[in-house]
């Protein structure tokens, strides 16, 4: 008799993984798909509602505002930078002193709100000075930008 056993078929257990893995790819994106879906309308919630004005904007214009804030953007950098190392401090110090990290905490909300402010403030003052045919083509543009959500346009200028 032989005592030799059988080789094993290695490709049929190949082909089995990978059969199941295919499975599982299908399974996965039907699920998502259906997920991302309801009653047939897409369930992704709109843009955040800054970027979205902004993104609506004619390009000159976003242009035009990134060069009228680059320098309130700078000290804003420059000051978080600063923050972050006082911030790592306060947060190594014993015994922690949660006050500290708090006024830090407070100093970059108030940054971040200023920041906001100026933004707000060039761009109501640009759509103040668009005439109402600028202004309807402009409405147009957010209206698009909304229905495509946040992820709609990848690319960034």
């Amino acid at each position: 008799m032989n005592a030799a056993p059988k080789p094993k078929r290695r490709w049929m257990t190949v082909l089995l993984v990978l059969s199941l893995a295919l499975n599982l790819l299908v399974v996965g994106v039907a699920v998502g798909t259906m997920l991302r879906l309801k009653d047939g309308v897409h369930t992704e919630a709109p843009p955040g509602f800054g970027p979205a004005l902004y993104r609506a904007l004619p390009k000159d214009d976003r242009k035009a505002m990134r060069g009228e804030l680059s320098a309130l953007r700078e000290k804003d950098l420059r000051g978080r930078r600063q923050d972050f190392e006082a911030l790592s401090r306060a947060l190594r110090t014993v015994p922690f002193d949660p006050v500290a990290v708090d006024v830090l905490l407070q100093k970059q909300s108030q940054a971040t709100a200023e920041l906001q402010l100026a933004l707000q403030t060039q761009w109501l003052a640009r759509v103040t000075a668009m005439s109402d045919a600028e202004r309807q083509s402009y409405a147009d543009r957010l209206q698009k930008i909304v229905k495509r959500g946040p992820h709609g346009n990848k690319k960034r200028d």
